[in-house]
């Protein structure tokens, strides 16, 4: 067992932080020794207890930045990193390591990052990074707190976070930090043993259209077909939708937005499990922004039955104007619920998305945590694709209003479809767009992480979007994709 000997300040957001990091990330037995001070420090419990005669007790030091801010700077954006980020680069192990950008640290005596301690009756390491601080840093979304800029759907934008600036959003940071820690660690007491991690996929699509003609006019649909061929120069999806006018608008199964069959079909044949977030409002809204369909439709619930009769997940997707509003999220989901029980539909764990992926920290998650959800995985910019959390492992959620860890978990969303697309975000072409969304994937498997991808049923209109998204199923996420793979 590990002891940390810790200062006390913020005790709660320590306690959180150390637990998630040494116990759910590494699983580690530690307990927590409080004193006052500068610096962490982890020790092995029965060589700080036991007296070792000459020999030195072993230590693993670092340094207590963020935890140590006064309270009247804490949660402005006087506490945020200063920029640029320092660098540095760990113990070779190889020519592809990249120099690790210091979200919070200082450099030790020597003017290095990682230096060996040589205080009398002491031998180990000093690591300059502050890990605990800058992961309850990223997994907290503190500096969205902090920062108040909101792009026009009342979202953080990705270009003004920290890891987009710093150039690290591609990097799940967090788990860079805690394999280093790892390392250390593990030079120090080569007896402790790690928890050992599976890698994890989670297909997700968020139902907002689930049929092209829902809601929809000859007139209206007349006028969209002309902005695909002549504005978007999108011919195939105009003509798919043309064929909608010439055939009876009840043939839903030759809808282009009804694709739920094949990715389902497609899942099952790469060993994968999809989930399906639908929108429960109950009134459509007239501005469009919450979907064409009710719930309470006889052909959504015949959709439902069939998505849990073969063995795929029911989520929740909360509308447009719901992410502070936790009257209308918790009446979402007890109808969501209400709608599964009435169609003999059981579920042990239900979770889902916010809609546009509004979401403000730490509010809504407490809002879903109320109203009694098990899961969020919303958290991904719109904008960026990458690791909004630093972090590729599902986590334990932190209220830095209330300073209460909460039962609620975040799946962190790492792609969407429509932010590697969409010509508003980065707008890549389709073997870009793979080649993006492979190189993200990787990183998440580097260290046996989960890696949550979301696409709408209703962005496989184009064949090259699903093409696209079949190669992403069947070459590289599903378990037979990689038989034969080196661990």
């Amino acid at each position: 067992m590990l002891t940390i000997y810790s200062p006390p300040a913020r005790a709660a957001e320590r306690e959180y932080i150390y637990r998630v990091i040494l116990g759910e990330f590494l699983g580690l037995d530690y307990t927590i020794a409080y004193r006052d001070g500068e610096h962490v420090e982890l020790a092995l419990t029965s060589e700080a207890v036991v007296e070792r005669g000459d020999a030195p007790v072993r230590r693993l030091r670092m340094p207590d930045v963020l935890l140590q801010i006064p309270d009247q700077l804490w949660l402005t954006p006087a506490s945020l990193p200063k920029q640029p980020l320092d660098r540095f680069t760990p113990p070779a192990k190889g020519p592809e390591e990249k120099p690790l950008p210091v979200i919070f640290g200082k450099r030790g005596r020597a003017g290095r990052y990682l230096e060996t301690l040589g205080e009398e009756g002491e031998a180990g390491f000093y690591l300059g990074l502050d890990v605990f601080g800058s992961g309850l840093f990223m997994l907290t979304r503190y500096e969205e707190v902090a920062f108040r800029e909101r792009d026009r759907h009342g979202r953080f934008p990705g270009r003004r976070s920290l890891a987009c600036r710093e150039s690290f959003l591609h990097r799940p940071i967090v788990n860079e930090y805690v394999e280093l820690l790892w390392e250390l660690l593990h030079k120090l007491w080569p007896e402790l043993a790690r928890r050992k991690r599976e890698a994890s996929v989670y297909l997700s699509h968020d139902v907002d259209y689930p049929f092209y003609v829902y809601g929809r006019s000859r007139l209206r649909m007349i006028r969209d077909i002309l902005m695909d061929a002549l504005r978007r120069r999108d011919f195939e999806s105009a003509r798919k939708k043309a064929g909608i006018i010439l055939r009876s608008r009840r043939a839903l199964d030759r809808d282009p937005y009804n694709t739920f069959d094949w990715l389902m079909e497609l899942s099952e044949e790469a060993g994968l499990r999809s989930a399906f977030f639908f929108i429960t409002e109950e009134h459509r809204a007239k501005s469009g922004l919450d979907g064409n369909y009710s719930i309470d439709d006889p052909v959504i619930q015949r959709l439902l039955q069939e998505i849990h009769a073969r063995g795929h997940e029911i989520g929740l997707h909360p509308g447009y104007h719901t992410f502070l509003n936790p009257v209308r999220i918790r009446r979402q989901y007890e109808k969501l619920r209400q709608i599964a029980e009435d169609n003999g539909i059981r579920q042990a764990v239900w979770g889902g998305r916010q809609h546009y992926l509004r979401w403000r920290a730490p509010d809504t998650w407490q809002f879903w945590e109320d109203a009694g959800l098990d899961y969020d995985s919303t958290l991904s910019y719109a904008d960026r694709a990458g690791f909004r959390c630093g972090v590729c492992y599902e986590f334990p959620v932190f209220n830095l209003k209330t300073r209460r860890e909460l039962a609620l978990r975040e799946r962190p969303l790492i792609v969407m479809d429509q932010t590697i697309l969409h010509p508003e975000y980065m707008g890549l072409g389709p073997e870009q767009a793979y080649e993006t969304i492979r190189d993200l994937y990787l990183e998440c498997r580097k260290y046996n992480g989960d890696f949550t991808l979301l696409w709408h049923n209703s962005q496989l209109v184009k064949s090259s979007d699903r093409s696209v998204y079949r190669r992403l199923v069947l070459e590289l996420l599903g378990p037979n994709s990689r038989k034969g793979e080196k661990s």
